[in-house]
């Protein structure tokens, strides 16, 4: 394992957060079957991550109660729902944007439906992070951030 991944997970610890290192979407989906109890209610953020790792697949797949918004055909009262469901859930899943190696999460979520959940509601909540989002410091993302922000302008 590269060292910035475990000093990233060590720095998680100290913070109270649980850490835990996958290989691949193969190990990803058996930690989260580990994490998940069958029949739990589970609701996810808008997360590239999620999709790439295959997680909104196991969801729909598994024996879970999945707050699927990503469902063709969804109207926007039937999205909006769904968002509220999420604070209820017994697990809500995201990505984030940047994870810092002193255990640090960095966000930027147009709308709310990400963070909100992770801060209040759900039992439990699971982050997934690729290792190409580690970053030594916030100052360092935000930096880079708000450069990217500025040019798309």
């Amino acid at each position: 394992m590269d060292s910035r991944i475990q000093t990233t997970i060590q720095s998680l610890q100290r913070n109270n957060m649980d850490g835990y290192y996958v290989e691949d979407e193969t190990e990803l989906t058996a930690l989260l079957k580990k994490l998940i109890p069958e029949g739990s209610s589970v609701g996810c953020g808008d997360s590239v991550t999620l999709e790439q790792t295959g997680v909104f697949d196991f969801l729909r797949t598994e024996s879970y109660v999945f707050y699927d918004k990503h469902r063709p055909g969804l109207s926007s009262e039937e999205k909006r729902s769904i968002y509220l469901q999420n604070f209820g859930a017994d697990t809500f899943i995201t990505g984030t944007n940047a994870i810092t190696q002193d255990g640090k999460l960095f966000h930027i979520d147009g709308n709310g439906s990400r963070v909100a959940p992770m801060l209040y509601g759900p039992e439990q909540v699971i982050v997934v992070v690729g290792k190409n989002k580690i970053t030594e410091t916030v100052e360092e993302k935000c930096r880079f951030s708000l450069a990217c922000l500025c040019l798309s302008y």
